[in-house]
């Protein structure tokens, strides 16, 4: 286990507190690690609490101004709070621990509230697991700035990934890796000559009743942690429901859509982990770049809000792997299923190693600052609103837009087509995916994002761009992701809705289709790539 601490030593207001009468008494700060089951400062909290006969409360910070600065989308934040009442079940009736959900609409009110609810209530020992975003990052260091003043002790925990950052080095072991490849190969021999460690949180044994001193804003029953998360919720689509640029937006449907297609709990996180290993991975390769069969794991929303591990998901991988092919097997489905859990890493790694990166910055500066972006309001608007006459590219849009989620191939095709058809700014698209997604999260989506406009870490060069109608013929081949999402179409051959040429022709005055109620292809792929390698070879 690694950790971070405030202070080297025992403090002092615990020492006062083992000589005292006062019990001991212990905070766990859940953040995105929504869990129990391998939970690394959950497990480490409980631990050292059993060792000093202490007891323990939890807390959860609802931070709407936070996360809409954020942007966080609607549907992740429903997801959030839907999960929170389950995990205050969860960590009464398994750890004998208290949830206490508070309202603090900023990072800033978080460390107000923190270090008064710790004076309050002689709490000596705060344990929380690292987050890797700069906002996050001046977050926790006023926090243990603070609480060290009043001899509070803070430890933070390294989770989210499966190795952690900076723990996968160049051979020098001075730099993080560039690119995806050697980093991957290095992690996986990480992996393969050591052994996971999976954190178990015990119950408290200490059975003091803690009598809580709690200011307002706060919630610690099931009943009253589910009216203070709604009413926050509310007031959170009504202020996204003023945003001129997401009045496309049904929101009720898309969250509805999000609701019925991510039950939120631990157990429901972990049952789709197994349920995934066991009846499709072994399909994966192949399944997974084929967007109507919904064949990849669906994990990402779980991952992204912690209520399943990324150690867990690794570890259940590897066991079917062995049970297919023993200790020397290899099956490329689940190996290609391990390497989406690297990247995942991978990307963490990066933002830890390049920080700027969350302050808008690109990877390859010198190439993002010599291509002349634009930033047409038209384009962009068709581009998000699926109306682009690409059908690929729109019914990718109309499902995000009604779903909350998009399928990684068709993230690739939608973000190439902004950034290289369109020449649009990728930091646009990035910001509409986080508005959207529901497993919107810094790292993976930036680090997403700059690959497509060839200005990230290991991107996609600049002369490959992916031509959106041969992707529909390959990854949609009769057209039916397509016409479920861009019913309009559903008379129109898959054959003409793959054929760049076939479309303008059909749809133009005297076409076949000139009936149908949709655009032609807004710009010529052809002419636009061309364009598009002049823009990135052109001198800085």
């Amino acid at each position: 286990m690694s950790k971070t601490t405030n202070n080297s030593g025992s403090n002092n207001k615990n020492s006062d507190s083992s000589s005292s009468d006062s019990p001991l008494h212990y905070l766990m700060w859940f953040r995105r690690d929504l869990r129990l089951h391998d939970n690394t400062a959950l497990a480490a909290l409980c631990e050292r609490a059993n060792e000093d006969n202490a007891s323990v409360s939890a807390v959860f910070f609802l931070t709407p101004e936070q996360w809409q600065e954020h942007d966080t989308s609607l549907v992740q934040v429903d997801h959030i709070i839907r999960t929170l009442p389950n995990l205050a079940k969860d960590l009464q009736s398994k750890l004998n621990i208290t949830l206490i959900v508070q309202l603090c609409p900023s990072f800033s009110d978080c460390i107000e509230a923190l270090t008064s609810l710790c004076n309050d209530n002689d709490i000596s020992c705060v344990m929380a697991n690292h987050e890797y975003e700069g906002n996050e990052i001046n977050r926790d260091e006023q926090i243990s700035d603070q609480l060290a003043k009043d001899d509070i002790e803070f430890v933070r925990w390294h989770d989210q990934c499966i190795l952690p950052p900076l723990s996968i080095t160049t051979n020098d072991g001075d730099s993080m890796y560039k690119v995806f490849t050697p980093f991957y190969k290095k992690w996986r021999y990480t992996l393969d000559v050591s052994t996971i460690q999976m954190h178990d949180a015990s119950a408290v044994d200490c059975d003091n009743k803690l009598n809580l001193k709690l200011s307002k804003h706060i919630a610690t029953t099931i009943d009253d942690i589910e009216t203070l998360s709604e009413k926050m919720l509310s007031d959170y689509q009504k202020t996204l429901e003023k945003e001129v640029s997401l009045d496309h937006i049904d929101m009720e449907a898309q969250l509805a859509a999000t609701r019925d297609a991510y039950p939120a709990s631990e157990s429901a996180a972990c049952q789709r982990v197994e349920a995934f290993v066991a009846d499709d991975i072994n399909d994966y390769d192949v399944s997974r770049d084929v967007p109507h069969l919904h064949a990849t794991s669906q994990l990402s929303a779980y991952l992204t809000i912690g209520t399943v591990s990324p150690r867990f998901c690794y570890l259940q991988a590897s066991k079917a792997q062995e049970k297919l092919h023993g200790n020397d097997g290899d099956n490329e489905d689940i190996n290609r299923w391990i390497s989406e859990l690297a990247w995942r890493d991978f990307y963490r790694h990066v933002l830890v190693a390049k920080p700027n990166l969350i302050h808008h910055k690109a990877y390859k500066e010198d190439t993002d600052t010599k291509v002349s972006w634009s930033y047409d309001e038209d384009d962009f608007k068709s581009w998000y609103t699926g109306m682009t006459g690409v059908p690929l590219v729109d019914a990718a849009m109309r499902c995000l837009n009604a779903t909350g989620f998009m399928h990684n191939r068709l993230r690739m095709v939608t973000a190439m087509f902004l950034t290289k058809d369109l020449l649009i700014d990728w930091r646009l698209g990035e910001r509409y995916f986080m508005q959207q997604l529901i497993d919107g999260d810094f790292a993976s989506n930036n680090g997403g994002w700059q690959w497509s406009a060839s200005t990230g870490t290991d991107s996609a060069p600049y002369f490959r761009i992916m031509n959106p109608f041969s992707q529909g013929s390959t990854h949609d081949k009769k057209a039916l992701f397509i016409k479920t999402w861009l019913p309009e179409l559903k008379n129109i051959p898959a054959s003409t809705l793959h054929s760049e040429d076939k479309m303008r022709k059909a749809l133009s005055k005297n076409g076949e289709f000139a009936d149908v109620d949709y655009p032609a292809p807004m710009v010529e792929h052809k002419s636009v790539r061309k364009l598009a390698i002049a823009e990135f070879k052109k001198e800085a």
